[in-house]
């Protein structure tokens, strides 16, 4: 298969740009034109530009970069054009350098991209690899950050509301008692508790051709932007988390460990709110302490349902 082929795969299924969008990073034409204001963070934006393999095929990227506590978090766009999907992993290396990675599943297995960006004010260039299953391609990337005005951003205010209300949800991932049953569909909804800042949520679907329902209460602090999470699985297991969302496009957290049977169980999510009617869920799981793998993806949707 042809690394051009392999590039239109990978964006295919990142949906790593929005299509409509498939104007070329102009470079800057006049001299005399005023540079673009400095900027205080190094890193944190709206990045947008190509990605090219070796053979010299281009196609658009967008990375999108905030600030996070002490490091970064990050998206690409997601499942559609108008969708963001979380960073898998974004790292400081240097001053101006910064590591991103960005994964996802298709039917031909895994699809990841990894870069190190080195970054001049505006702009961001560096090299990575490109994996398809088990084939690997080197890449280059050449960025440029805009605006805020003109930067793809989903415009959801941070409160409890987001969250009331019915959503329609297809999960697809493994099996991986107590942290999950597999690939499932259904309905979440979601209601306010009066007038306080929680919401109690019934989670009902299809589950293998089996009835499945599990219960979650989500609180709110606007005051830290900070969410606690409490779900109830079939099975009786309780996961608890607390949750930041700083980020208006990301919410990350893990949960406390679970033990089963002996087992030490910790869940990690990086829930990334694409609009005010549509959010994806990425999931990865460790066990004993040890390293995070990834679980499963979860695409919700509010609205148009009967």
């Amino acid at each position: 298969m042809s690394q051009t082929v392999m590039v239109a795969i990978f964006v295919a299924s990142l949906s790593l740009v929005a299509a409509a969008d498939q104007e070329p990073v102009q470079a800057q034409q006049t001299p005399a034109a005023p540079a673009p204001p400095a900027v205080s963070d190094p890193f944190a934006g709206n990045w947008r530009g190509t990605v090219t393999t070796s053979a010299g095929n281009p196609s658009p990227i967008i990375v999108t970069l905030v600030k996070k506590g002490d490091g970064y978090a990050g998206s690409t766009n997601g499942l559609n054009a108008t969708s963001e999907s979380a960073l898998k992993r974004v790292t400081v290396t240097g001053p101006k350098t910064i590591a991103i990675e960005a994964a996802d599943e298709s039917k031909l297995g895994t699809i990841a991209l990894a870069s190190e960006l080195t970054v001049d004010g505006n702009t961001a260039k560096g090299g990575g690899t490109l994996t398809v299953g088990a084939q690997k391609f080197e890449v280059t990337l050449a960025l440029q950050r805009r605006p805020r005005a003109e930067a793809m951003q989903p415009q959801v205010e941070q409160r409890i509301d987001y969250f009331v209300g019915r959503w329609r949800f297809e999960y697809v991932g493994g099996e991986y008692p107590p942290l999950s049953t597999g690939s499932r569909s259904g309905t979440a909804t979601f209601t306010r508790s009066g007038s306080s800042a929680f919401v109690a949520g019934s989670i009902e679907g299809d589950l293998g051709g089996k009835a499945y329902r599990e219960t979650m209460t989500i609180g709110f602090d606007p005051e830290t932007n900070s969410l606690a999470f409490v779900e109830r699985k079939p099975d009786g297991v309780e996961l608890v988390s607390v949750a930041s969302w700083r980020s208006p496009i990301a919410i990350s957290f893990q949960t406390s460990p679970v033990q089963v049977n002996g087992t030490m169980y910790q869940l990690r999510r990086v829930i990334a709110v694409r609009s005010a009617t549509a959010f994806d869920i990425t999931e990865e799981f460790s066990i004993d302490g040890g390293p995070f793998k990834r679980l499963g993806d979860a695409h919700y949707t509010k609205g148009g349902l009967p």
